[in-house]
Protein backbone atom coordinates (compact mmCIF):
# COMPACT_ATOMS: atom_id res chain seq x y z
CA UNK A 1 0.00 0.00 0.00
CA UNK A 2 1.94 3.12 -0.95
CA UNK A 3 -0.05 5.52 0.16
CA UNK A 4 -0.58 4.84 3.59
CA UNK A 5 2.97 2.95 4.01
CA UNK A 6 5.73 4.50 2.35
CA UNK A 7 4.65 7.79 1.18
CA UNK A 8 4.15 9.02 5.00
CA UNK A 9 8.18 7.43 4.86
CA UNK A 10 9.20 9.40 2.11
CA UNK A 11 7.64 12.82 2.96
CA UNK A 12 9.07 13.16 6.51
CA UNK A 13 12.45 14.33 5.09
CA UNK A 14 13.91 15.54 2.13
CA UNK A 15 16.54 13.36 0.92
CA UNK A 16 16.30 9.70 1.50
CA UNK A 17 16.25 6.64 -0.39
CA UNK A 18 13.43 5.03 0.99
CA UNK A 19 14.02 0.61 1.11
CA UNK A 20 11.16 -1.21 0.50
CA UNK A 21 10.51 -5.13 0.92
CA UNK A 22 7.74 -6.67 -0.28
CA UNK A 23 6.53 -9.52 2.20
CA UNK A 24 3.83 -12.33 1.85
CA UNK A 25 2.72 -14.91 4.31
CA UNK A 26 0.13 -16.71 2.27
CA UNK A 27 2.97 -19.49 1.56
CA UNK A 28 3.39 -18.53 -1.93
CA UNK A 29 6.67 -20.08 -3.72
CA UNK A 30 9.30 -19.01 -6.26
CA UNK A 31 7.15 -20.81 -9.43
CA UNK A 32 4.25 -18.70 -8.75
CA UNK A 33 6.22 -15.39 -8.10
CA UNK A 34 7.83 -16.31 -11.03
CA UNK A 35 4.31 -16.83 -13.47
CA UNK A 36 3.47 -13.21 -12.06
CA UNK A 37 0.97 -14.03 -9.34
CA UNK A 38 1.51 -10.82 -7.63
CA UNK A 39 2.12 -8.51 -10.84
CA UNK A 40 -1.19 -6.70 -10.32
CA UNK A 41 -0.58 -5.99 -6.60
CA UNK A 42 3.09 -4.48 -7.87
CA UNK A 43 1.70 -2.66 -10.79
CA UNK A 44 -1.02 -1.10 -8.30
CA UNK A 45 2.08 -0.07 -6.60
CA UNK A 46 4.16 1.20 -9.08
CA UNK A 47 1.02 3.29 -10.39
CA UNK A 48 0.49 5.17 -6.79
CA UNK A 49 4.27 5.67 -6.64
CA UNK A 50 4.61 7.32 -10.34
CA UNK A 51 1.51 9.53 -9.50
CA UNK A 52 3.41 10.50 -6.51
CA UNK A 53 6.32 11.66 -8.27
CA UNK A 54 8.36 8.51 -9.11
CA UNK A 55 10.77 9.24 -6.22
CA UNK A 56 13.82 7.25 -5.52
CA UNK A 57 13.25 3.70 -4.12
CA UNK A 58 15.42 0.63 -3.50
CA UNK A 59 13.91 -2.44 -4.01
CA UNK A 60 14.18 -5.40 -1.93
CA UNK A 61 12.16 -8.70 -3.22
CA UNK A 62 12.25 -12.10 -1.07
CA UNK A 63 15.11 -11.05 0.79
CA UNK A 64 17.31 -13.74 2.41
CA UNK A 65 16.19 -15.94 -0.39
CA UNK A 66 19.11 -18.16 0.55
CA UNK A 67 16.87 -19.42 4.20
CA UNK A 68 14.19 -21.52 4.66
CA UNK A 69 12.39 -19.30 7.18
CA UNK A 70 10.57 -17.07 4.49
CA UNK A 71 8.08 -18.52 1.93
CA UNK A 72 10.10 -17.77 -0.67
CA UNK A 73 13.60 -19.34 0.88
CA UNK A 74 14.88 -21.97 -1.83
CA UNK A 75 15.40 -24.66 1.35
CA UNK A 76 11.50 -24.92 1.52
CA UNK A 77 10.77 -26.46 -1.07
CA UNK A 78 7.64 -27.01 -3.22
CA UNK A 79 7.87 -24.96 -6.44
CA UNK A 80 11.12 -23.33 -4.55
CA UNK A 81 14.61 -23.29 -6.12
CA UNK A 82 17.75 -21.63 -7.18
CA UNK A 83 16.14 -21.16 -10.86
CA UNK A 84 13.20 -20.72 -9.72
CA UNK A 85 14.43 -18.05 -7.46
CA UNK A 86 16.31 -15.86 -10.33
CA UNK A 87 13.48 -16.54 -12.81
CA UNK A 88 11.11 -14.95 -9.93
CA UNK A 89 13.66 -12.02 -9.23
CA UNK A 90 14.21 -11.59 -13.06
CA UNK A 91 10.58 -11.19 -13.54
CA UNK A 92 10.13 -8.78 -10.82
CA UNK A 93 12.45 -6.68 -11.82
CA UNK A 94 11.19 -6.27 -15.00
CA UNK A 95 7.39 -5.62 -13.94
CA UNK A 96 9.29 -2.35 -12.27
CA UNK A 97 11.73 -1.41 -15.28
CA UNK A 98 9.00 -2.20 -17.99
CA UNK A 99 6.76 0.86 -16.30
CA UNK A 100 9.87 3.31 -15.61
CA UNK A 101 10.26 3.18 -12.00
CA UNK A 102 12.93 5.29 -10.72
CA UNK A 103 14.11 1.75 -8.79
CA UNK A 104 17.23 0.31 -7.68
CA UNK A 105 16.71 -3.38 -7.56
CA UNK A 106 18.77 -5.11 -3.76
CA UNK A 107 19.71 -8.68 -4.41
CA UNK A 108 19.43 -9.62 -0.44
CA UNK A 109 21.04 -12.66 0.94
CA UNK A 110 21.38 -13.86 4.44
CA UNK A 111 25.00 -14.27 5.49
CA UNK A 112 24.55 -17.95 6.26
CA UNK A 113 22.51 -19.69 4.23
CA UNK A 114 19.96 -22.69 5.39
CA UNK A 115 20.73 -26.01 6.52
CA UNK A 116 24.65 -25.19 6.57
CA UNK A 117 24.50 -25.10 3.17
CA UNK A 118 28.15 -23.92 1.54
CA UNK A 119 27.30 -23.37 -1.94
CA UNK A 120 28.63 -19.78 -3.58
CA UNK A 121 26.12 -17.09 -3.43
CA UNK A 122 26.68 -17.19 -7.64
CA UNK A 123 24.33 -19.99 -7.61
CA UNK A 124 21.46 -17.66 -7.10
CA UNK A 125 22.76 -14.73 -8.90
CA UNK A 126 19.84 -13.51 -11.32
CA UNK A 127 21.69 -11.23 -13.56
CA UNK A 128 23.90 -8.25 -13.64
CA UNK A 129 21.03 -6.80 -15.69
CA UNK A 130 18.41 -6.95 -12.69
CA UNK A 131 20.72 -6.46 -9.93
CA UNK A 132 21.86 -2.81 -9.15
CA UNK A 133 23.51 -3.94 -5.57
CA UNK A 134 24.12 -7.30 -3.60
CA UNK A 135 23.46 -7.59 0.36
CA UNK A 136 23.34 -9.58 2.98
CA UNK A 137 22.18 -10.01 6.94
CA UNK A 138 24.38 -10.66 9.76
CA UNK A 139 23.52 -10.44 13.15
CA UNK A 140 24.74 -10.95 16.61
CA UNK A 141 22.30 -13.12 17.68
CA UNK A 142 23.69 -13.52 21.66
CA UNK A 143 21.29 -14.78 23.56
CA UNK A 144 18.80 -16.40 21.19
CA UNK A 145 17.97 -19.82 20.04
CA UNK A 146 21.16 -20.61 22.05
CA UNK A 147 23.35 -18.18 19.69
CA UNK A 148 26.85 -17.16 22.13
CA UNK A 149 28.36 -13.76 21.66
CA UNK A 150 30.07 -12.97 18.29
CA UNK A 151 32.15 -10.28 16.78
CA UNK A 152 30.87 -8.45 13.48
CA UNK A 153 33.71 -10.04 11.78
CA UNK A 154 32.29 -13.36 12.97
CA UNK A 155 29.17 -12.47 11.62
CA UNK A 156 29.59 -11.06 8.04
CA UNK A 157 33.05 -11.67 7.22
CA UNK A 158 31.79 -14.93 5.36
CA UNK A 159 28.77 -13.06 3.44
CA UNK A 160 31.01 -10.52 2.74
CA UNK A 161 33.62 -13.12 1.02
CA UNK A 162 30.69 -14.76 -0.97
CA UNK A 163 28.87 -11.75 -2.10
CA UNK A 164 33.06 -10.55 -3.25
CA UNK A 165 33.31 -13.80 -5.11
CA UNK A 166 29.82 -12.84 -7.23
CA UNK A 167 31.85 -12.36 -10.88
CA UNK A 168 31.80 -8.94 -11.48
CA UNK A 169 31.86 -5.50 -9.82
CA UNK A 170 28.60 -4.67 -8.11
CA UNK A 171 28.55 -2.43 -5.24
CA UNK A 172 28.13 -4.67 -2.06
CA UNK A 173 26.27 -4.14 1.24
CA UNK A 174 24.88 -4.74 4.68
CA UNK A 175 21.31 -5.97 4.03
CA UNK A 176 20.10 -5.88 7.98
CA UNK A 177 22.37 -5.93 11.16
CA UNK A 178 22.42 -5.05 14.75
CA UNK A 179 23.50 -6.87 18.15
CA UNK A 180 21.74 -8.24 20.98
CA UNK A 181 23.11 -6.91 24.56
CA UNK A 182 23.15 -10.18 26.24
CA UNK A 183 26.49 -11.07 27.16
CA UNK A 184 28.82 -8.56 25.74
CA UNK A 185 29.19 -5.05 25.33
CA UNK A 186 26.89 -3.56 22.75
CA UNK A 187 28.22 -0.05 22.51
CA UNK A 188 31.84 -1.77 21.82
CA UNK A 189 30.87 -4.16 19.17
CA UNK A 190 28.92 -1.59 16.95
CA UNK A 191 31.69 0.65 16.97
CA UNK A 192 33.86 -2.36 15.92
CA UNK A 193 31.20 -3.16 13.27
CA UNK A 194 31.69 0.70 11.39
CA UNK A 195 35.33 0.45 11.72
CA UNK A 196 35.24 -2.99 10.15
CA UNK A 197 33.29 -1.61 7.56
CA UNK A 198 35.50 1.17 6.78
CA UNK A 199 38.73 -0.08 6.71
CA UNK A 200 38.33 -4.03 6.11
CA UNK A 201 35.01 -4.81 3.94
CA UNK A 202 35.93 -1.50 1.53
CA UNK A 203 33.36 -2.53 -1.28
CA UNK A 204 30.53 -2.11 1.16
CA UNK A 205 28.19 1.28 0.07
CA UNK A 206 25.50 0.83 2.16
CA UNK A 207 24.57 -0.30 5.81
CA UNK A 208 20.42 -0.75 6.78
CA UNK A 209 20.69 -1.38 10.73
CA UNK A 210 17.73 -3.07 12.64
CA UNK A 211 16.35 -0.59 15.01
CA UNK A 212 13.56 -2.10 16.83
CA UNK A 213 13.11 -4.32 19.73
CA UNK A 214 11.85 -7.05 18.28
CA UNK A 215 12.58 -11.14 19.32
CA UNK A 216 15.59 -9.07 20.58
CA UNK A 217 16.91 -5.97 21.56
CA UNK A 218 18.24 -4.75 18.40
CA UNK A 219 17.52 -0.85 19.19
CA UNK A 220 19.57 1.77 20.28
CA UNK A 221 17.83 1.37 23.89
CA UNK A 222 21.29 2.83 26.01
CA UNK A 223 23.39 6.52 25.78
CA UNK A 224 26.22 4.37 24.99
CA UNK A 225 24.40 2.51 21.99
CA UNK A 226 23.45 5.75 20.70
CA UNK A 227 26.84 7.28 20.38
CA UNK A 228 28.55 4.44 18.85
CA UNK A 229 26.40 4.36 16.22
CA UNK A 230 26.07 8.06 15.99
CA UNK A 231 29.96 7.93 15.78
CA UNK A 232 30.12 4.87 13.71
CA UNK A 233 27.98 6.52 11.02
CA UNK A 234 29.70 9.53 10.36
CA UNK A 235 32.94 7.39 10.02
CA UNK A 236 31.34 5.79 7.63
CA UNK A 237 29.52 8.31 5.80
CA UNK A 238 33.26 9.73 5.06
Amino acid sequence: DYWNTVKPALDKVDDVVLVVQFDTYDYTNLQEIGDGRYDASLNQFIDAWKDDGNRRLSIRPMHEFNGDWYPWGTFRGGGNSKDNFKRAFQHVAGVFKRRGANVKMQLAYNCDSAQNDGSPFADWYPGDDVVDIILCSAYNRSGLEGHGWESFDEVFGGGYDRMASIPGNKPLGLGETGSTDWGGDKPAWISDAFNQLVYKYTRVQECHWLLENKEGDWDLNTDGDVWAFGDGMRKFEF
